[in-house]
């Protein structure tokens, strides 16, 4: 059996950071994304007798390489082909080509689209269809893989992922498809190398940092104010609630310890920026950062030319990767091997 499919990326609005649970990857507070057209992952698997398991991956601008389980991210890939190998009760091996069309680890959710293709593709090519069809069970499933905001890309358009308290109960929901809203995530790359902690060490360190709990409390009005706002199409009040909440993210980061300091003088820059368009021109652009100095502006379409011409005159900025809401991970016809 072979089987091809996409995930995108995903930008969070609402940011997921520390864990209830590391063995099941709970997350300790829900969060809330918008899946990204521009950037995705396509992932190949095919099953058979083969002597051992071959995966090969292949990160933006670079060849293909063989896989080692010589990190985190690794070692969670093959653990998800042993666990859904179990699940299936089969004994075959898998050979995998996975290739995206972004810069990895650079904070632009290359292990959101990754897992979530890698989980989708597996499920198909051991037969456990049920599973892929059924968006809440994949959205478990791909959990399971390590990447929490993995299963966000499960669906189109805007996603919820609800804590839960156990397996069954931790999962995503769609809040609203693709086509609901027509906003645009301009992601102003300024460093496109791999970051130097990871994001899944970052998550283990979390509740080392003594404003991880503030964060917790003062964010659940957020999650309520965003979920509502996108239901609303209101992106004035969107907007100021997602700048909040990335720089929330960021002070536990900067406080945990060790500290991890993501922010590049780009990153700063755009974010200055940003806010004096506001000021200054009343244009409504906000920014939102996760694990990396990269910045995702986010703004409605009508401003998206203003807002793309500015940024490509900030001297920080390589390039743009220009996103609209997307469908969610999908089978393709199309396989890389």
């Amino acid at each position: 059996m072979k089987v091809s499919v996409v995930s995108p990326a995903n930008i969070a609005f609402i940011k997921y950071w520390g864990r209830a649970d590391h063995q099941i990857f709970l997350p300790r507070n829900n969060n809330i994304s918008m899946t990204m057209s521009g950037c995705a992952t396509t992932t190949t698997v095919e099953t058979g007798n083969f002597s051992s398991d071959d995966v090969q991956v292949k990160f933006f601008e670079k060849e293909y390489t063989v896989l080692e389980k010589d990190s985190i991210k690794a070692k969670n890939i093959f653990d998800q082909i042993e666990r859904i190998r179990d699940l299936a009760k089969s004994s075959q091996r898998v050979r995998i080509k996975s290739e995206n069309n972004f810069p990895a680890d650079a904070g632009i959710a290359s292990s959101a689209s990754s897992f979530s293709a890698l989980t989708a593709a597996l499920l198909l090519a051991f037969g456990l269809n049920e599973k892929f069809e059924d968006k809440v069970e994949l959205s478990r499933q791909v959990r399971l893989c390590g990447s929490g905001s993995a299963i966000r890309s499960v669906y189109g358009g805007f996603v919820e992922f609800l804590t839960g308290h156990d397996h069954e109960t931790s999962y995503a929901v769609q809040i609203a498809d693709e086509n609901y809203w027509d906003l645009v995530d301009l992601v102003a790359v300024v460093d496109p190398e791999k970051k130097k902690i990871s994001s899944s060490e970052c998550h283990q360190l979390a509740d080392t940092s003594p404003y991880f709990e503030t964060r917790i409390k003062e964010m659940q009005p957020r999650i309520d104010i965003v979920r509502q706002a996108i239901l609303d199409r209101d992106f004035r009040k969107l907007g100021p609630e997602i700048e909040r909440d990335s720089n929330s993210l960021h002070i536990v980061m900067m406080t945990q310890i060790p500290a991890a300091f993501y922010w590049a003088p780009g990153t700063i820059s755009i974010m200055k920026s940003i806010m004096d368009w506001r000021e200054d021109d009343d244009l409504q652009a906000y920014f939102t950062i996760d694990a990396g100095a990269n910045v995702h502006v986010i703004c409605e379409k009508k401003d998206a030319v203003e807002v793309k011409k500015r940024l490509q005159n900030n001297e920080y900025v390589k390039w743009i990767i220009e996103n609209k809401p997307c469908a969610g991970t999908h089978i393709i016809s199309e396989h890389l091997f």
